[in-house]
Protein backbone atom coordinates (compact mmCIF):
# COMPACT_ATOMS: atom_id res chain seq x y z
CA UNK A 1 0.00 0.00 0.00
CA UNK A 2 0.95 3.78 -0.63
CA UNK A 3 2.79 5.93 2.15
CA UNK A 4 0.51 8.54 3.42
CA UNK A 5 1.41 11.95 1.45
CA UNK A 6 3.40 10.43 -1.00
CA UNK A 7 1.20 11.82 -3.51
CA UNK A 8 3.01 15.43 -2.63
CA UNK A 9 6.58 13.85 -3.85
CA UNK A 10 7.34 14.84 -7.40
CA UNK A 11 5.73 11.98 -9.47
CA UNK A 12 9.40 11.92 -11.70
CA UNK A 13 11.11 11.04 -7.58
CA UNK A 14 8.12 9.31 -5.98
CA UNK A 15 8.95 5.92 -6.14
CA UNK A 16 12.73 5.96 -5.44
CA UNK A 17 11.61 8.13 -2.34
CA UNK A 18 8.67 5.71 -1.36
CA UNK A 19 11.18 2.72 -1.48
CA UNK A 20 14.22 4.35 0.31
CA UNK A 21 11.67 5.60 3.31
CA UNK A 22 10.53 2.36 3.45
CA UNK A 23 14.20 0.71 3.59
CA UNK A 24 14.98 3.04 6.22
CA UNK A 25 12.44 2.63 8.29
CA UNK A 26 12.71 -1.24 7.82
CA UNK A 27 16.61 -1.17 8.60
CA UNK A 28 16.11 0.96 11.67
CA UNK A 29 13.32 -0.94 13.60
CA UNK A 30 10.44 1.39 12.74
CA UNK A 31 7.25 -0.24 12.48
CA UNK A 32 5.00 1.92 10.34
CA UNK A 33 7.14 4.11 7.53
CA UNK A 34 3.89 6.09 7.90
CA UNK A 35 5.45 7.47 10.71
CA UNK A 36 8.16 9.21 9.26
CA UNK A 37 6.14 10.44 6.34
CA UNK A 38 3.83 12.25 9.26
CA UNK A 39 7.06 13.79 10.65
CA UNK A 40 8.07 15.03 7.63
CA UNK A 41 4.71 16.52 6.49
CA UNK A 42 4.93 18.16 10.21
CA UNK A 43 8.19 19.41 9.96
CA UNK A 44 8.47 20.25 6.09
CA UNK A 45 5.49 19.57 4.32
CA UNK A 46 8.04 16.88 2.66
CA UNK A 47 9.51 20.14 1.41
CA UNK A 48 13.52 19.68 0.82
CA UNK A 49 13.72 23.29 0.38
CA UNK A 50 11.68 24.38 3.56
CA UNK A 51 13.52 26.92 5.96
CA UNK A 52 12.10 28.44 8.93
CA UNK A 53 12.80 31.93 9.07
CA UNK A 54 13.28 32.18 12.50
CA UNK A 55 16.37 29.87 12.63
CA UNK A 56 18.52 28.07 10.26
CA UNK A 57 16.45 24.68 10.24
CA UNK A 58 16.30 23.74 6.42
CA UNK A 59 14.52 20.60 4.52
CA UNK A 60 12.73 17.48 4.92
CA UNK A 61 13.55 17.02 9.39
CA UNK A 62 14.25 20.78 9.36
CA UNK A 63 18.29 20.19 10.32
CA UNK A 64 19.78 22.77 12.30
CA UNK A 65 22.95 24.00 10.99
CA UNK A 66 24.97 22.28 13.39
CA UNK A 67 22.81 18.99 12.90
CA UNK A 68 23.91 19.19 9.23
CA UNK A 69 27.50 20.02 9.99
CA UNK A 70 27.53 16.85 12.18
CA UNK A 71 26.60 15.09 9.63
CA UNK A 72 28.94 16.23 7.30
CA UNK A 73 27.05 18.57 5.14
CA UNK A 74 25.88 21.84 5.66
CA UNK A 75 22.01 23.70 5.73
CA UNK A 76 23.30 25.32 1.85
CA UNK A 77 24.31 21.67 0.70
CA UNK A 78 21.13 20.46 1.94
CA UNK A 79 18.29 23.31 0.29
CA UNK A 80 20.31 22.30 -2.57
CA UNK A 81 19.25 18.81 -3.02
CA UNK A 82 16.33 17.43 -4.10
CA UNK A 83 13.55 14.70 -1.78
CA UNK A 84 15.76 11.61 -2.65
CA UNK A 85 18.99 12.98 -2.02
CA UNK A 86 18.21 14.23 1.35
CA UNK A 87 17.16 11.20 2.58
CA UNK A 88 20.54 9.53 3.58
CA UNK A 89 20.95 12.22 5.83
CA UNK A 90 17.41 11.55 7.33
CA UNK A 91 18.82 8.33 7.56
CA UNK A 92 21.78 8.64 9.16
CA UNK A 93 20.41 11.52 11.55
CA UNK A 94 17.72 8.86 13.27
CA UNK A 95 20.75 6.28 13.13
CA UNK A 96 22.24 8.20 15.83
CA UNK A 97 19.43 9.42 17.93
CA UNK A 98 18.05 5.56 18.08
CA UNK A 99 21.41 4.84 18.80
CA UNK A 100 21.53 7.32 21.71
CA UNK A 101 17.59 6.94 22.95
CA UNK A 102 16.63 3.34 21.51
CA UNK A 103 13.66 2.47 19.05
CA UNK A 104 10.96 4.83 19.27
CA UNK A 105 7.50 2.88 19.66
CA UNK A 106 5.35 4.88 17.72
CA UNK A 107 5.00 7.76 16.09
CA UNK A 108 4.88 10.52 18.85
CA UNK A 109 8.67 9.21 20.04
CA UNK A 110 9.84 9.17 16.60
CA UNK A 111 8.97 12.72 16.22
CA UNK A 112 10.65 13.77 19.65
CA UNK A 113 13.80 12.08 17.84
CA UNK A 114 13.68 14.84 15.23
CA UNK A 115 12.26 17.66 16.77
CA UNK A 116 13.26 17.45 20.38
CA UNK A 117 15.72 14.34 21.33
CA UNK A 118 15.39 15.24 25.22
CA UNK A 119 11.57 14.59 25.25
CA UNK A 120 12.14 10.96 23.91
CA UNK A 121 10.04 8.73 26.22
CA UNK A 122 8.93 11.73 28.88
CA UNK A 123 5.48 11.51 30.16
CA UNK A 124 3.07 14.13 28.64
CA UNK A 125 2.81 16.86 31.44
CA UNK A 126 6.74 17.29 30.95
CA UNK A 127 7.63 20.74 30.27
CA UNK A 128 10.07 21.24 26.83
CA UNK A 129 10.88 24.26 26.54
CA UNK A 130 9.43 28.00 28.28
CA UNK A 131 8.47 30.96 26.76
CA UNK A 132 11.75 33.14 25.70
CA UNK A 133 13.53 30.41 24.63
CA UNK A 134 14.98 29.98 21.03
CA UNK A 135 12.99 26.98 20.95
CA UNK A 136 9.70 28.28 22.17
CA UNK A 137 10.03 31.23 20.19
CA UNK A 138 11.07 28.86 16.81
CA UNK A 139 8.29 26.59 17.58
CA UNK A 140 4.55 28.00 18.14
CA UNK A 141 3.10 25.41 20.15
CA UNK A 142 1.63 26.76 23.37
CA UNK A 143 -1.75 26.14 22.58
CA UNK A 144 -3.05 26.92 26.22
CA UNK A 145 -0.50 30.01 25.68
CA UNK A 146 0.66 29.29 29.75
CA UNK A 147 4.05 30.34 28.82
CA UNK A 148 5.36 26.33 28.60
CA UNK A 149 5.49 23.59 25.60
CA UNK A 150 4.51 20.37 26.87
CA UNK A 151 4.76 16.85 25.38
CA UNK A 152 1.21 16.66 25.21
CA UNK A 153 1.35 19.55 23.41
CA UNK A 154 3.70 18.57 20.62
CA UNK A 155 1.75 15.82 19.90
CA UNK A 156 -1.24 17.53 19.40
CA UNK A 157 1.01 19.38 17.03
CA UNK A 158 1.46 15.97 15.19
CA UNK A 159 -2.39 15.16 15.44
CA UNK A 160 -2.81 18.36 13.33
CA UNK A 161 -0.24 17.08 10.63
CA UNK A 162 -2.31 14.14 10.01
CA UNK A 163 -4.45 14.11 6.80
CA UNK A 164 -8.66 13.95 6.97
CA UNK A 165 -9.53 11.02 7.34
CA UNK A 166 -6.83 9.27 8.41
CA UNK A 167 -7.13 6.87 11.24
CA UNK A 168 -5.25 7.96 14.58
CA UNK A 169 -4.28 4.82 15.44
CA UNK A 170 -1.94 4.27 13.03
CA UNK A 171 0.26 6.59 15.18
CA UNK A 172 0.98 3.88 17.56
CA UNK A 173 0.50 0.63 15.26
CA UNK A 174 2.49 -1.09 13.17
CA UNK A 175 1.88 -0.67 9.30
CA UNK A 176 -1.51 -1.47 7.86
CA UNK A 177 0.33 -4.12 5.20
CA UNK A 178 1.74 -5.73 8.45
CA UNK A 179 -1.39 -6.17 10.42
CA UNK A 180 -3.08 -7.30 7.21
CA UNK A 181 -0.50 -9.94 6.55
CA UNK A 182 -0.54 -11.56 9.74
CA UNK A 183 -4.51 -11.49 8.96
CA UNK A 184 -4.18 -12.97 6.18
CA UNK A 185 -1.69 -16.21 7.03
CA UNK A 186 -4.72 -16.65 10.11
CA UNK A 187 -7.08 -16.84 6.87
CA UNK A 188 -4.72 -18.70 4.72
CA UNK A 189 -4.30 -21.20 7.61
CA UNK A 190 -7.91 -21.73 8.13
CA UNK A 191 -8.66 -22.11 4.28
CA UNK A 192 -6.00 -24.45 3.80
CA UNK A 193 -7.65 -26.68 6.86
CA UNK A 194 -11.15 -26.44 5.67
CA UNK A 195 -10.22 -27.21 1.92
CA UNK A 196 -7.94 -30.60 3.36
CA UNK A 197 -11.01 -31.48 5.21
CA UNK A 198 -13.27 -31.20 2.02
CA UNK A 199 -11.12 -32.97 0.26
CA UNK A 200 -11.22 -36.23 2.49
CA UNK A 201 -15.11 -36.09 2.54
CA UNK A 202 -15.09 -34.85 -1.31
CA UNK A 203 -12.14 -36.09 -3.03
CA UNK A 204 -13.58 -35.43 -6.91
CA UNK A 205 -13.74 -31.72 -5.71
CA UNK A 206 -9.91 -31.16 -5.47
CA UNK A 207 -9.96 -29.22 -8.90
CA UNK A 208 -12.56 -26.70 -7.44
CA UNK A 209 -10.23 -26.30 -4.09
CA UNK A 210 -7.06 -25.86 -6.21
CA UNK A 211 -9.74 -22.70 -8.10
CA UNK A 212 -10.28 -21.49 -5.14
CA UNK A 213 -6.59 -21.13 -3.55
CA UNK A 214 -5.49 -20.12 -6.72
CA UNK A 215 -7.97 -17.16 -6.57
CA UNK A 216 -7.13 -16.57 -3.19
CA UNK A 217 -3.78 -15.68 -3.96
CA UNK A 218 -4.03 -13.82 -6.72
CA UNK A 219 -6.82 -11.56 -4.54
CA UNK A 220 -3.52 -11.43 -1.88
CA UNK A 221 -0.84 -10.57 -4.13
CA UNK A 222 -3.65 -7.42 -4.95
CA UNK A 223 -3.56 -6.14 -1.49
CA UNK A 224 0.11 -5.62 -1.05
CA UNK A 225 1.06 -4.12 -4.31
Amino acid sequence: MSLVYIEKVPSNLRTAFENTVKAICSDLGIKNPDWLMIVMWAESRLNPQARNPKGTATGLIQFLESTAKDLGTSTAALYKMNHVQQLPYVREYLKRRIKERGVPKDAYQLYFLVHFPIAFGKADNSVLYSKGTTAYNSNPLDYNADGVVTVAEVKLFLNKALPVGYDKTNLTTGSISSQTGRALLWIIGISFFVATGYFIVRPDSWQAVKALIKDFIKQTIKVFK
